[in-house]
């Protein structure tokens, strides 16, 4: 895999940077990660927002401008061979200081990565996934639940435990009983006809995914409520379902080994993947 390291296309084999790199000593970085299509990035403008706003947080440069990107995007997939596929960019502060706080200023790490897409995407959209409740709470916290910061070991440790219950996501689960998103996705239920999602208030990661599904379901009709998700909730839910710009919109059909609704997608999450392609459909520039 060739990635894109400040300003040079390398092997990422051979990609080197400083072991006094802050986001390896510290998690001294944040990220954004966005979908792309036939070679072209979906949304990239809104992700670029959200970095931006995450980097003034912690005090790290602006990603700029989202033509730049684009161009070593498309640059990227094309040298990698990928068309579909995901893309990450990562800012770090750089070799600034190996103790806590920065003790000078330095070239911050720019690195951006694509892969491929999961080979059973479609059926998992199809199908619908399990999912487990995680006995712990995002570590980032409700101040930072907004910032897609590097050092993010919930996440990690959330897959690994939703690997080992043979499930495909893990939710977490605030001391209160709330269910506030996944390790990786944002997290939607239905309760008699009404579509529900926690609400985007600093203590989650206000998904664009998540906010363009909430757009595409208001202009279908269906009603909407950003509200708190509890435990009890979830487990009465009529549908639920999983969003995040790799994956689109992904049925839930069991929460911890047991039957969602009827153990099938729902109405509403197939009204929603539609639209959603949709509205992809519409953002592509027509040859």
């Amino acid at each position: 895999m060739l990635v894109w390291l400040n300003g040079r296309v390398v092997d990422a084999r051979r990609a080197r940077v400083s072991a006094l790199d802050r986001g390896l000593l510290h998690g001294d970085g944040i990220y954004d990660t966005w979908r792309t299509y036939d070679g072209r990035s979906f949304a990239l403008a809104a992700h670029l927002r959200r970095l931006t706003a995450a980097a003034r947080r912690v005090e790290l440069p602006a990603p700029g401008a989202a033509s730049l990107w684009e161009t070593r995007t498309r640059l990227l997939l094309r040298r990698n061979g990928l068309g579909d596929g995901a893309v990450r960019l990562t800012i770090t502060r750089g070799d600034a200081g190996s103790g806590p706080a920065p003790d000078r200023r330095a070239r911050p790490t720019w690195l951006l990565t694509v892969r491929a897409l999961p080979a059973n995407l479609a059926a998992l959209q199809t199908d619908g996934v399990a999912v487990t409740l995680l006995p712990f709470a995002r570590d980032a916290g409700p101040s930072w639940g907004d910032v897609k910061l590097v050092g993010h070991a919930s996440a990690v440790v959330g897959k690994l435990v939703a690997a080992r219950r043979r499930a495909f996501e893990g939710l977490y689960v605030t001391p209160e009983g709330l269910v506030p998103e996944g390790a990786t996705s944002n997290v939607f239920l239905v309760e008699r006809g009404v579509l529900c999602t926690p609400p985007a208030d600093g203590s989650i990661l206000a998904g664009v995914t998540r906010d363009l599904v909430l757009d595409v379901a208001r202009r279908a009709g269906i009603r909407t409520r950003e509200t708190p998700i509890t435990v009890e909730r979830l487990r009465r839910a009529d549908e639920i379902f999983v969003t995040a710009s790799t994956l689109e919109v992904v049925p839930v059909v069991r929460l911890d080994g047991r039957r969602v609704g009827n153990g099938r997608p729902g109405p509403i999450a197939r009204d929603l993947q539609t639209g959603y392609r949709a509205a992809i459909a519409r953002a592509r520039p027509r040859t």
